[in-house]
């Protein structure tokens, strides 16, 4: 009898789209109260979704609450896995009519069902609904699931990948920590450059929560947030903020070993991209443009420092350059010069007369009036004398 009373009022519904929405939702009840038994329920629930009308969705919230009360009445493993398959449809569908109202019952089915792709579902629906309630307790479940490998990975995994989607439609800075620290965690690599995919989305402008990741990381996962930052839409002046400091704090950092202290150049030598690429001007990026040309890693990073004095123009920038030169002219003078001097002779003289600045002039007059230098030297500071005016 009340499966025709469930029939008849899906067919009601079909036939009956002028009816008040009070009374469709009291019709959608219907269909599932009557319902019998776990299958009959799934049913009632597809066909319902299938309607696409978000006027069941309290309707759903109801469902979802009823069938985490009553799970453990669902003990064979056919059950569970129907009522599992229940749970998610629930899930999906009340995170696509974003029915915010039935956000707890959700969490509830993250920390109550064991099936993990449930919990992933559920964790999704919480975001596509922006319940932003819920923001903080899913970053500390990512937060906790990426420290360690769980003891059944594949789960670990999928329930991760639902926190990570979850964080990335709620769009809260708060999430961005555990997502960026699950790019590189033990999951598979789906799972870690979904991590990556979503970060973005996470925060238009990441500088702040770049910067405190480069304060107290490790160089890899300096050069991941440097590059996030790059690709950001940060304005400008903010990535090149982060890029100093990148720097800054690179030249203090001493390297525990060989591997480590190739990545710390990498990140040094990235950060002078970014500056080289934005011409940065700040008075702040010359000291530090100065110590990768002293002590760089090796003949990149000092010429990248170069390049990145050059681009900047500023009056502190051309004055290190013209000290750099006149230093170099000195030394091939006292006849201490060395192919790697002329190679950096001739970048130093190159980036001074992009500066068109006039203070570097007298360094270029000393360095072309100087014989002993090779005439590739000469001739490159005597074009870089006609552009200074």
């Amino acid at each position: 009898m009340k499966r025709i009373v469930v029939l008849a009022a899906i067919v009601f519904l079909a036939f009956a789209p002028a009816v008040a929405a009070d009374e469709m939702t009291e019709v959608y009840r219907l269909i599932y109260m009557q319902s019998e038994g776990l299958q009959q329920k799934y049913a009632a629930l597809l066909n319902l979704i299938e309607l696409g009308d978000r006027e069941i969705a309290p309707i759903l919230g109801e469902a979802l609450e009823e069938l985490l009360r009553t799970q453990r009445n669902y003990e064979s493993s056919s059950d569970k896995e129907l009522f599992a398959r229940s749970v998610r449809a629930c899930a999906k569908a009340l995170g696509e009519f974003k029915h915010e109202e039935s956000a707890a019952f959700l969490w509830d089915a993250v920390q109550q069902v064991g099936d993990p792709l449930t919990k992933a579902e559920a964790l999704m629906a919480i975001g596509r609904m922006r319940a932003f309630d819920f923001s903080e307790r899913i970053a500390l479940l990512l937060r906790d699931l990426n420290l360690k490998p769980t003891a059944d990975t594949d789960s670990g995994e999928k329930t991760a990948f639902g926190a990570i989607i979850a964080l990335e439609k709620l769009k809260d800075p708060i999430g961005f920590s555990p997502v960026f620290f699950a790019g590189d965690a033990w999951y598979s690599q789906r799972v870690r450059q979904q991590a990556d995919r979503s970060l973005p989305n996470i925060a238009a402008d990441p500088t702040d929560l770049v910067k405190d990741i480069l304060k107290v990381e490790t160089p890899d996962r300096r050069l991941r947030a440097l590059k996030l930052e790059s690709a950001s839409g940060a304005g400008t002046e903010r990535k090149i903020e982060t890029a100093v400091l990148a720097l800054e704090l690179g030249h203090k950092q001493i390297p525990r070993d060989k591997t480590e202290a190739r990545v710390a150049a990498d990140v040094r030598k990235y950060a002078l991209k970014m500056l080289f690429a934005y011409k940065a001007k700040s008075a702040t990026m010359v000291s530090v443009g100065i110590a990768s040309y002293e002590n760089g890693f090796d003949d990149e990073e000092k010429l990248l420092g170069l390049a990145a004095l050059g681009a900047n123009g500023t009056d502190p920038a051309a004055i290190a350059l013209r000290d750099i030169i006149i230093r170099l002219n000195q030394d091939v003078r006292n006849g201490a010069g060395d192919e790697t001097k002329t190679r950096m002779a001739k970048a130093a003289i190159e980036n001074a007369g992009s500066t068109k600045n006039k203070i570097v002039k007298t360094a270029l007059i000393l360095v072309a009036s100087n014989d002993k230098w090779s005439n590739s030297v000469i001739t490159a500071a005597q074009l870089a004398a006609k552009e200074i005016p």
